[in-house]
């Protein structure tokens, strides 16, 4: 299995929310959010649980992307159409505050909202209409805005003409148009200025635990029955 930008593998006894994935299901572009949402949130490791407002009694929870792992959005998205999106959270989580299938993983992410003027070569795909203030960022311009720098291992841009380039990460490649302006120019040392933002939102389906022996622990086995979740027991 490829390498992860986070690490090399999931961790042996860690535990995971996951989103479930379907040959049959909607491609991952249907949950980005576009216009990306603005938050003032700072980075956090353990998800943050959040009280939806409707009066329906359903939780959400909000998950940080770091980009000292995943420098751009599209890093993180293309990791995820090939190796599934799942979040380690502690054993002591409180699971039995979501439902399956109707809460939702919100993923805010340091650089969702460029803080720049730029233009990207093609028009939104999903043909919304954006302003150019800060907050009304088609997240679609995120892949070509990626092509602006480079993060060593964890982003490497590889100009193929003069219009495309080629992304690659510890676990995958994809190809990307460049930017209009600002002119893409990877021996400038010039570092682009973002506002975190949400700029995904998936309904959360089951949970992992990761053991090669394929045991997961009583305490742990008995508080997930009092909770809605199915659990999977995984190698990795």
């Amino acid at each position: 299995m490829p390498s992860r930008n986070c690490g090399t593998s999931r961790t042996q006894n860690g535990l995971y929310i996951c989103i479930e994935t379907s040959e049959f299901g909607r491609p991952v572009e249907y949950f980005l959010l576009d216009s990306t949402i603005p938050t003032d949130l700072k980075p956090f490791r353990t998800p943050i649980i959040i009280e939806r407002k409707d009066g329906s009694k359903i939780n959400d929870i909000v998950v940080y992307i770091g980009k000292q792992f995943y420098p751009f959005v599209s890093d993180y998205i293309e990791e995820c159409r090939l190796l599934g999106i799942s979040r380690r959270i502690p054993r002591d989580f409180p699971i039995e505050k979501l439902t399956p299938n109707e809460s939702r993983m919100f993923l805010v992410h340091e650089r969702a909202i460029p803080l720049f003027d730029y233009a990207v070569q093609k028009d939104c795909p999903r043909k919304m209409k954006h302003s150019k203030k800060p907050g009304s960022t088609c997240v679609f311009d995120l892949w070509s805005l990626s092509a602006l720098e480079n993060f060593g291992d964890k982003h490497k841009v590889t100009l193929t003409d003069s219009w495309n380039a080629k992304i690659k990460t510890v676990a995958t490649e994809y190809d990307v148009h460049l930017p209009t302006s600002p002119q893409v120019n990877l021996e400038q040392k010039k570092i682009y200025k973002y506002q975190a933002g949400i700029f995904a939102s998936f309904f959360i389906g089951h949970l992992e635990y990761v053991n090669e022996k394929g045991k997961i622990p009583t305490k742990l086995k008995e508080r997930i029955k009092k909770s809605n979740f199915d659990i999977k027991i995984c190698e990795e």
